[in-house]
């Protein structure tokens, strides 16, 4: 007799029960190491195999003794507690039924016989229907047990309420198969499922049950074809034919290079082993390439029965049973990963395989919007968004700023409590803040003219960096900011220039009252000043009558103003010599070498990665490993930036939400292809304008399905490639490459393919279809991927680029 465990935490050798099953001699194995029930009965606690007794409380879990069961008395009082609760509640209403004499059974002429003369319709007898809910309650807990003892008692309630019930009114059919798949009943539940999807159901309980002698789980599929067959029997079938075809693969392999090691050889299941002595090696790995083809039909029939049953189940987190659900729907989806998600992880590389076939139909994220998630866009849209492009009316203009004082002398390094970065402010008003911006043109008036602008919004972060100041540049697009096209000019770079130091962010934000804009533009402090007042008045036209250049720009450049303006905010030109404008300038220049031309008249925000802003790293599962083989990156980054570490899921979500938000995300390893309701915060993060880095740790942790399924649910075709160390070489016309980094180097990598021209960084070569480094826009903001493994030097100096820090 069993004695159970009280509800006390003292223990002694009465809880015990010698158990006479503990032997699992008759178990099933398969190709890999039994994760749960079909493995060999063993200790909770030290895993021992030998000796064991039984809890007496749930009668389902083992221990080596009493000290053990005392030290897991804690994790397992709930789930114990539970069992026998459910037990006694079963118990119970099966004696009510018992115990009545009446004849108020519906449609029952008495009581005495019920269990026997309702069977097959018992839940059309209304005061059956407690009991039936109970059993399934204690079904349901023992579930919760991952022992082979729990799993089996459970099968026992499904099958009797099964035979009391054929019209199965509680749906346990539905989690009877993937129960015995987790027992390593494979031909049982073949035999179950074949007999759901080809039986017509008249519902007689004199029909044969189960009746399919010659059902062989390697028939075609095409039985299972019709609408009704259930998800829950779709699943349990493409799990049943992949562990199959997983199982023979290895025993044909087995046979075929006869080299393994007694630790490798395959253990099969009993299905397997019989197909082993019947078959020769041919037939053999025939065999498991018919299931390999079925395998992957079932997968696409799954994904036709339901688009989101596939990402939720290799999601890794369980997701809790609906109250109610519709066909195709992903509350559909969560009930039958929540009825089949331990089948699938208890056999071992079932997930890692079906992770990577079906990452194909990842279903690419939509983004939440704003309204509806609470959230303020402000501080990661683009500026477009936030404040919109308005024509200058002429209500309010610049003013000239003037000075004895060089800009240097006159405005000093500080940081404000509105920036962690360094900004140009005024030595006796600390409301004002100064930029430099310059614009170039090569080509200027000639074919196929080149033009980029800069904007320096602050000095070197050290002393070590002196001539790596806070730069934010980009390349003079072919379309003015009302949709005109234009020719690219010097003198358009310059106004442009001017437009994104007046956009890049929000100014009284940051606690100043006062811009000061210096540039040795005089086009742009005079026209800005004093000119544009005279183009106002006369409909924007010159001293000659003709149509003013740039006009668009101008309007723009006056719209910007009156909008600060109405903001009780000043904005103020400065013209200073060339030589006091050199960083400036030299930006201009070096990003007109850098990319190709842009079409389309896009903000750059100091949230768009550009800028040194804050930088947040996600270390989500590795982070020691990280600091041990990135340490050097990190050194560069913190020697450039402030970096912020998110280490736990809840902690990511919040920091990625805090004011101001992160304008670099930097994802330091795996762990957020396994986080699917982070990445999607970042892709959300990203679109708006953040600039993403995959590096560190990130293509060394995650499977071929992670990788692929990773960039389907953002929308890019990415894919993941070879791994190797070869040279590679930089791709000088990409977009956005920094022309600091080094034309070659050596890296050994996991390469993505797939990869436009346009995004790659680093490849072998430009016929290579693949990329080392890649750098792709995405909505408003940025993606680079690192393939490095190593911490490399040219890979650091990739991702000081990406993140604005080069």
């Amino acid at each position: 007799m069993y004695a159970e465990i009280m509800d006390s935490d003292s223990f002694d050798s009465d809880s015990m029960a010698s158990d006479s099953m503990a032997s699992d001699s008759t178990a099933s194995y398969s190709v890999w190491p039994r994760l749960g029930p079909t493995a060999p009965s063993q200790c909770a606690v030290c895993f021992d195999k030998s000796g064991l007794l039984l809890c007496g409380g749930c009668k389902v879990v083992h221990y080596c003794g009493t000290e053990h069961q005392a030290a897991h008395r804690s994790k397992h009082k709930v789930s114990c507690n539970t069992i026998k609760n459910t037990r006694e509640r079963l118990e119970h209403e099966k004696s009510k039924l018992q115990d009545r004499t009446d004849s108020a059974f519906e449609a029952q002429p008495s009581s005495e016989n019920v269990f026997q003369t309702g069977v097959g319709h018992f839940w059309g007898i209304v005061e059956t229907r407690d009991y039936m809910r109970a059993r399934f309650a204690a079904a349901n807990a023992l579930l919760q047990v991952d022992t082979k003892r729990a799993v089996e008692n459970a099968l026992e309630h499904f099958n009797e309420m099964i035979r009391l019930c054929r019209h199965d009114n509680q749906g346990v059919r539905d989690i009877i198969p993937h129960a015995q798949l987790r027992l390593g009943q494979e031909q049982e539940c073949y035999r179950f499922l074949k007999w759901w999807a080809t039986t017509e159901k008249t519902w007689d309980v004199e029909t044969p049950y189960l009746d399919l002698p010659e059902a062989d789980p390697l028939e075609p599929v095409d039985i299972f074809s019709s609408k009704e067959i259930s998800l829950d029997h779709l699943m349990a079938l493409t799990l049943l034919k992949l562990r199959l075809y997983l199982e023979m693969d290895a025993c044909s392999t087995y046979v075929a290079e006869r080299f393994y090691s007694d630790m490798d050889k395959p253990r099969l299941g009993h299905y397997v082993r019989k197909k082993m002595k019947e078959m020769d090696d041919y037939e053999l790995e025939q065999a498991a390439q018919t299931l390999k083809h079925q395998y992957l039909t079932l997968c696409n029939q799954v994904h036709e029965a339901n688009p989101y049953v596939w990402a939720t189940l290799v999601d890794g987190e369980i997701p809790s049973p609906p109250q109610y659900s519709s066909r195709g729907s992903q509350e559909e989806a969560d009930l039958v990963v929540y009825q089949c998600h331990q089948a699938w992880n208890e056999s071992g590389d079932a997930m890692v395989v079906i992770d990577a076939d079906t990452a194909a139909f990842t279903n690419v994220y939509q983004g939440q919007a704003a309204a509806a998630s609470g959230r303020n866009t402000s501080s990661t849209s683009s500026a477009t968004e936030i404040w919109g492009k308005t024509q200058g009316t002429g209500r309010a203009f610049p003013s000239k700023f003037q000075s004895i004082h060089s800009p240097n002398d006159l405005f000093v390094p500080t940081v404000t409590a509105g920036s962690d970065i360094p900004r140009f402010v005024h030595r006796h008003d600390p409301a004002k803040v100064l930029v430099f911006v310059d614009g170039a043109c090569s080509n200027n008036g000639q074919q196929e003219p080149q033009a980029g602008w800069a904007v320096v919004l602050g000095p070197p972060t050290s002393k070590e960096m002196k001539n790596d100041y806070c730069t934010v540049s980009g390349r003079l697009e072919n379309k003015g900011p009302f949709g005109g096209s234009s020719t690219r000019t010097s003198n358009r770079a310059e106004l442009r220039a001017a437009i994104a130091a007046l956009r890049l962010c929000d100014w009284q934000a940051e606690g100043y009252a006062n811009l000061v804009i210096a540039t040795d533009s005089s086009y742009v402090v005079d026209g800005a000043t004093e000119w544009s007042k005279k183009w106002v008045r006369n409909g924007w036209k010159n001293n000659t009558g003709g149509d003013v250049k740039n006009r668009d720009l101008w309007e723009l450049v006056l719209g910007e103003v009156e909008r600060w303006v109405d903001n009780g905010f000043a904005v103020d030109f400065w013209n200073i010599p060339r030589d006091l404008n050199n960083e400036a300038d030299r930006a201009a220049k070096r990003i007109t070498q850098t990319g190709s031309a842009v079409e389309e008249f896009n903000d750059v925000t100091l949230n768009s990665g550009q800028s040194r802003g804050r930088i947040l790293a996600l270390c989500l599962e590795s982070e020691d490993l990280f600091d041990a083989c990135f340490g050097t990156l990190v050194s560069r980054i913190t020697a450039k930036s402030k970096m912020e570490r998110a280490r736990t899921p809840e902690a990511a979500l919040a920091m990625l939400d805090q004011e101001p938000r992160p304008t670099v995300v930097l994802v330091t390893d795996g762990g957020l292809a396994r986080q699917r309701k982070i990445w999607d915060r970042v892709i959300d993060h990203l679109r708006d304008g953040a600039t993403v880095v995959l590096a560190g740790c990130f293509s060394n942790m995650v499977t071929k399905g992670e990788f692929d399924r990773f960039f389907a649910r953002l929308g890019l075709p990415w894919k993941r490639g070879s791994y190797h160390r070869t040279t590679l070489c930089l791709n000088t016309s990409g977009d956005g490459i920094s022309r600091q980094l080094p034309a070659s180097c050596s890296l050994k990598a996991l390469f993505v393919q797939n990869v436009e021209r346009s995004a790659t960084w680093y490849s072998e070569g430009t016929r290579s279809a693949e990329a080392a480094v890649a750098f792709v826009r995405v909505g408003s903001g940025r993606l680079g991927y690192i393939g490095d493994v190593n911490g490399e030097d040219a890979s650091d100096q990739a991702v000081l680029a990406m993140c604005g820090l080069l």
